[in-house]
């Protein structure tokens, strides 16, 4: 069996190395070995005695730098003088650094470098070559991790890791990106915002895939730091929330804030790094769409209708672009913005689905209750938040969608006495942010409420039309009552009518309970049958037939 030349000149230079200190004198008698691994490998003389050395020790296994040292005789501070040496190695994929589990460095040789020495075939120059770093923002990226993972593995300090992250940013603010985060952004803004941008690209989309607490943390070195940058970026006190960079979720709770790049932020980064980003394809629950509305025939009384004509016109494709343009040469408001008004079950919610369907315009419908965060100063962002979505999707859109505050009850009732109490002073300041919002609305909104006397005064003038809903007239009550349940005749739909004054949600209520008598008990409901129904339909009827006490 022919002899490896390579190994046995590896075994030469590694026992001649033994306390050696590195002296190169003491290599004189094995010169023709250290020159054929220095040739193998292309590297020099010392470089060829450290790759020895870790073949040898690290060889089907690894083995830890200060073992390689004592090896060679020295202290721990000698060797500093060699770490270029050890480096290039590294550089040149020859050896490679691990970490056990202690955390600590261990090294050995490639694997295709076993390969080649137990064959030894020459290595191709190819696989030799140090490795030219590329000049390239996701390299920033990755130089920003590898900075980030040394703080969180205790190998280097904050008061480092600082001066070392503000070092990287200097060396590369060629990057546009780069050199606006440092004209305008602190670095620990600088440090979440980017972080955020690589948690993006490493998941492939951009959708809250960074924690907030967990990324403040990484940055600074004390709680009370962390927790003082994480209040003020939630009371929008940060650049980030100044140049719009950020977003978090709607959590209540602080501690589990997950944070994305805004709109903006992901613009940015194509415009000016060239990188896209997508945002995750998540239905929004907010959405409805033309198509997924039934078609409903409403009966409006004759005042409602007379309200409602305009509405109906101007929400024509054709019509509303006319608007929108005449308006603009009049220096004008826009928006279209309607407050829908009255009795609990009269078809104001149902107008607006009849109004997008027969427009085919998309429903973009928020309910007010779900915007009252428990936390003061929460609620105010997320109704600012409602407009800032809206407006992204109707920038999506070839038609205007419509914009629907469901039940808003609770923000455009008359304002309580300021300092009454907390909830009251974070109503007033969620009434405060809709009407400024309406002031300059572009767009198409209705509003819908079931307060009749206790509509605050401010909201008149920023809602465009105003129409009250009252329960059907007896002409159109008989015709509902016809639509509803086509059994009935004439007179009787009349009689019902006339009998009870229900409003259109309670007659769908009664059809809808005639249908399941009907599939329950294979028996159609017959006139007394829908009587009844009518009969126990108000809750208040049912009081007043109700015993107190025992």
């Amino acid at each position: 069996m022919e002899e490896n030349h390579l190994i046995l000149s590896l075994e030469t230079i590694h026992k001649t190395s033994k306390n050696s200190q590195l002296k190169l004198s003491a290599f004189d008698s094995i010169s023709v070995e250290i020159k054929l691994i220095s040739n193998y490998f292309e590297i020099n003389s010392i470089e060829a005695v450290l790759l020895a050395s870790c073949f040898i020790q690290s060889c089907f296994d690894t083995v830890e730098l200060p073992e390689i040292i004592k090896h060679f005789g020295l202290e721990k501070h000698s060797f500093l003088k060699y770490i270029e040496n050890f480096n290039l190695l590294i550089a040149k994929s020859i050896v490679v650094k691990t970490e056990n589990r202690r955390s600590e460095n261990n090294y050995k040789l490639s694997q295709h470098i076993y390969d080649y020495i137990s064959t030894q075939k020459s290595i191709p120059k190819g696989l030799l070559a140090i490795k030219v770093k590329e000049n390239t923002f996701c390299e920033f990226l990755s130089d920003l991790d590898i900075l980030s993972n040394l703080k969180d593995d205790d190998k280097i300090n904050y008061f480092y890791f600082v001066q070392k992250f503000g070092d990287l940013l200097q060396a590369n603010k060629q990057f546009k990106l780069i050199a606006f985060a440092i004209k305008n952004l602190e670095l620990v803004d600088s440090f979440v915002f980017f972080d955020t941008i690589l948690d993006a690209m490493n998941l492939g989309e951009n959708n809250f895939n960074t924690v907030l607490q967990t990324t403040v943390e990484d940055f600074y070195d004390r709680k009370r730091d962390s927790f003082k940058y994480i209040n003020d970026f939630l009371d929008d006190k940060t650049a980030l929330n100044l140049h719009e960079l950020i977003e978090k979720d709607t959590t209540t709770f602080s501690n589990r804030h997950r944070i994305q790049l805004t709109q903006k932020a992901i613009s940015m980064l194509k415009e000016l790094e060239g990188i896209s980003l997508t945002a995750a394809e998540k239905k929004d629950e907010r959405l409805i769409y033309a198509k997924q509305i039934q078609k409903k025939n409403l009966f409006y009384n004759s005042g409602e209708k007379l309200q409602l004509d305009p509405i109906t016109k101007s929400l024509s494709n054709t019509s509303y672009v006319k608007l929108q343009s005449r308006l603009k040469s009049k220096n004008m408001s826009t928006g279209i913005t309607a407050l829908l008004y009255g009795a609990p079950g009269t078809g104001k919610t149902e107008t607006v689905y009849q109004l997008a369907k027969k427009h085919n315009r998309p429903v973009f419908k928020v309910e007010i209750s779900e915007t009252k965060s428990m936390w003061f100063g929460e609620s105010q962002k997320l109704v600012k938040k409602i407009f800032t979505d809206y407006y992204n999707f109707k920038k999506t859109l070839k038609v205007c969608p419509i914009l629907l505050f469901n039940e808003a009850d609770a923000i455009i009732g008359k304002r309580k006495s300021a300092g009454s109490s907390s909830v009251a002073d974070t109503e007033n300041a969620i009434q405060n942010v809709l009407l400024e919002e309406l002031e300059n609305f572009d767009g198409i909104l209705f509003a819908t409420s079931n307060l009749v006397a206790n509509l605050d005064p401010a909201f008149e003038r920023r809602f465009l039309f105003k129409v009250k809903y009252e329960n059907p007239t007896i002409e159109n009550a008989t015709k509902i009552w016809k639509n509803k349940l086509p059994f009935l005749s004439e007179e009787e739909a009349l009689k019902l009518a006339s009998q009870f004054s229900c409003s259109g949600g309670a007659m769908e209520n009664i059809a809808r309970k005639s249908i399941m008598e009907e599939i329950v008990f294979g028996t159609k409901p017959n006139f007394e049958k829908v009587l009844f129904f009518c009969e126990n339909e108000k809750w208040s009827n049912k009081i007043s037939k109700m015993k107190i006490g025992f």
